[in-house]
């Protein structure tokens, strides 16, 4: 994996350039959540382009920071002009950081992880947490119908999630409180986006009714990214 890591950028995105759509995703769908005090200090574990560090410096938040373990990210978060560490440790670098981060993000991330180091490097990232402190893991959705295209569209991918299977890392990491929802790529207002939404709902409800006939796991979130809201 090596040789696709340290240039990621170029293999997996082909572009160094951040995706214009993000900051209105994030906005919708993350913005809620970040603390009040903006002077917070907020980590990015695999900050990508930086496209949610640009949205923390846009909005005002003074405190964040980001690590990753690929050069060309950190070279290209560095130009333009965020804080990014390169880290090949991660578990041990959190460790070093106990209690230090109020706010801290995995953003598609965690589906690289090895599966043997999943539950370790979630609590490497609770003792990270300040107490009080809010931790939100993003990750392709396994109970989206077409999951396959997301959890096998990264060669890098070690693993999907489930509701039952996000629960289950979390709990063996130590945490207690946390809630899932989809991740929305539909925020806009207007008549297409409006349709659009309202085509979708009556997939998903097929989508269950199948299931239900199925006698099958009907879990809440079938949007093909979801994610964890989890607490300290």
């Amino acid at each position: 994996m090596k040789e696709i890591y340290d240039r990621y950028l170029e293999h997996n995105f082909g572009t160094r350039d951040p995706h214009p759509l993000k900051p209105h995703w994030f906005a919708f769908n993350y913005r809620a959540l970040l603390p009040a005090d903006r002077a917070t200090p907020m980590l990015d574990v695999g900050p990508g382009l930086g496209e949610w560090l640009d949205c923390l410096t846009e909005w005002g938040y003074t405190g964040g920071s980001g690590i990753d373990l690929s050069p060309q990210v950190v070279e290209v978060c560095r130009e333009r002009g965020h804080r990014v560490e390169l880290v090949t440790d991660t578990i041990a670098w959190l460790a070093a950081h106990e209690g230090a981060f109020g706010f801290i993000t995995l953003l598609d991330v965690l589906e690289h992880v090895p599966r043997d180091e999943t539950v370790a490097l979630l609590r490497a990232l609770r003792g990270a947490l300040a107490p009080g402190g809010r931790l939100v893991v993003q990750v392709p959705n396994a109970q989206n119908p077409d999951g396959l295209l997301y959890r096998y569209g990264d060669f890098t991918h070690t693993a999907g999630f489930t509701e039952a299977s996000f629960a289950e890392v979390f709990r063996a990491a130590g945490f207690s409180a946390w809630r899932f929802a989809g991740f929305e790529f539909l925020p806009w207002r207007g008549k297409r986006a409006t349709l659009h939404r309202a085509a979708r709902a009556l997939y998903y409800r097929w989508v269950r009714l199948r299931r239900l006939v199925d006698v099958n796991l009907n879990p809440d979130v079938l949007h093909p990214v979801m994610f964890a809201v989890v607490e300290r």
